[in-house]
């Protein structure tokens, strides 16, 4: 099937899908049949990319340069991979039960370097303004017992994470996207970022962090707001790691 065709169907399956009816048909299109080609492919191609720019770097890296960067490579992306992003970019994330709102209008959208302020020793990017702000006032709070583990993400690095999560979930979106949000739905994409405990590793990204003191000197003081809490209408997980900084309709 060639990008076209694929994308004409993929939007008249959008179109035409009803929650409790057939609405499993467009997942089942998108990871089943498409998965085990074109989703590992593109986890070599992008991960390929991120070793060779490094990182740091593939948390801001565009789309267009992405694309030139593959091809540098070895590993340009097909016309049914480029397809793939764009179906999963652009496409209605309803379909599969994710409930956020778009934060990024566009797949090629570029973060200016400008607006980037790198935080030493975390491997991460926080935008100038509201977000840089809420990090240091968090840091004067806590002080060394907090880290930045996750700031500043443009689409390439948000699909990334997509799609290795969709591996693990066995290619079920509706199990993706409760953890991940999809690219161009993620509020990282323009001020939110994720905090944790030093020394704490893969927990940070559990409820166990509400356990530590890092977030209880953060609750206590009325300070954090969280962006996802639990039971919230928008498909995704309780995250008390992920600091809310702009935008949005969830309370703290």
């Amino acid at each position: 099937m060639d990008r076209r065709a694929f994308l004409a169907m993929a939007a008249v399956c959008s179109s035409t899908v009803v929650f409790g009816r057939i609405e499993e048909f467009l997942p089942n299109y998108l990871s089943t049949m498409k998965a085990p080609s074109i989703v590992g492919t593109l986890l070599d191609k992008l991960t390929a990319v991120q070793n060779f720019v490094g990182y740091v770097r593939f948390n801001t890296i565009s789309f267009d340069e992405m694309l030139k960067i593959a091809a540098r490579c070895n590993k340009p992306l097909t016309p049914d991979e480029i397809g793939y992003i764009e179906t999963i970019f652009y496409g209605d994330p309803r379909r599969y039960g994710f409930y956020g709102e778009r934060t990024v209008p566009k797949l090629t959208a570029v973060t200016p370097e400008k607006e980037l302020v790198y935080i030493k020793k975390t491997g991460h990017f926080l935008l100038k303004g509201a977000a840089i702000e809420k990090y240091e006032t968090i840091k004067k709070m806590i002080g060394k017992e907090v880290i930045l583990t996750s700031g500043v993400r443009a689409p390439v690095k948000q699909m990334h994470l997509f799609l290795k999560k969709m591996v693990s979930e066995g290619g079920d979106l509706r199990l993706t996207s409760t953890s991940i949000a999809p690219p161009g739905f993620t509020f990282h994409s323009i001020g939110d970022f994720d905090i944790g405990k030093v020394g704490y590793g893969a927990a940070n990204f559990t409820e166990r962090f509400q356990e530590t003191d890092v977030f209880k000197k953060l609750y206590d003081g009325g300070y954090i707001s969280i962006r996802y809490t639990n039971n919230n209408p928008y498909g995704v997980r309780y995250e008390p790691w992920h600091i809310k900084v702009t935008g949005g309709n969830e309370t703290a």
